[in-house]
């Protein structure tokens, strides 16, 4: 298969090029930090295309979608997975961070879906289905909390991105599939701490995952495509159920948010 990876140089991203790797996938990993990419595929034997690409720029979703098709011939699934974490109360972030985190999150999702769309159409039919699209969303898509607010709504749009999409491409057999990850020991926190200037609020005990956990589960969304990947199985009732019961959620987030460390 052929599989193209967007915020491939570290975390989920990099991580799930590993374990396709393995599996004898052929990639196409794109970032902004090139060299962490080169890294990687000389780790992977470096066999797999590398693209320099920052996704809030529309044209660079373009080219990396582009250049995938071109020089493999085929695209079987897109993973839209670059995005990144801002520490923030709603009222606290700015309009600029506003703009700034949906057009990475948000727009550098759509941008990469609206140039693999087309190309996919064209392809055979390959165990039913012409291509996939994941999107690497969050479990904070179904119930955000505090100091998160843009974060989440950003993989709340994903998410309803991912729902419309999947009906939308049902017919003409492409897999929309979106994942929904628990808090991931990786280097995501540390990057939206910087970029916020203040450290993460975190619940004691709060459940964690590593990007390699997300990763397998994620591959096996891939070898058969499926609506929604929950790597951590509980945190889909969880999160599920905290929609029922929003008053009763807000009184448990809040409480547990007072205790957290900081």
């Amino acid at each position: 298969m052929v599989v193209a990876i967007t915020g491939a140089s570290a975390g989920i991203g990099r991580a799930l090029a590993v374990e396709l790797s393995k599996r004898g996938a052929r990639l196409a990993l794109a970032a902004r930090r090139t060299d962490k990419l080169n890294e990687l595929n000389h780790e992977l034997g470096g066999r797999h295309l590398v693209v320099p690409c920052d996704v809030a720029d529309a044209d660079a979703c373009a080219a990396f979608v582009t250049q995938t098709y071109n020089y493999f011939g085929v695209l079987d699934t897109l993973v839209c997975n670059a995005g990144y974490g801002l520490l923030r109360t709603v009222v606290e972030t700015t309009p600029a961070e506003w703009q700034a985190i949906i057009a990475t999150n948000v727009y550098g999702t759509t941008n990469c879906i609206r140039a693999a769309v087309p190309l996919m159409l064209k392809q055979e039919l390959r165990d039913r289905w012409r291509g996939q699209i994941m999107i690497v969303s969050s479990c904070l898509a179904r119930r955000s909390g505090p100091d998160a607010g843009a974060y989440s709504a950003t993989k709340a749009a994903q998410l309803s991105i991912a729902e419309a999409l999947r009906l939308e491409l049902d017919e003409q057999q492409i897999a929309v599939t979106s994942v929904h990850p628990i808090g991931t020991l990786s280097d995501f926190f540390d990057q939206a701490e910087a970029r916020s200037g203040r450290k993460a609020r975190r619940s004691v005990g709060e459940p964690t995952q590593t990007p390699e956990q997300v990763s397998i589960r994620m591959v096996r969304g891939i070898e058969q495509p499926c609506v929604e990947v929950w790597p951590y199985a509980m945190s889909r009732w969880v999160f599920g159920a905290a929609t029922l019961f929003p008053k009763l959620t807000d009184g448990m987030v809040k409480r547990r948010w007072q205790r957290g460390v900081l």
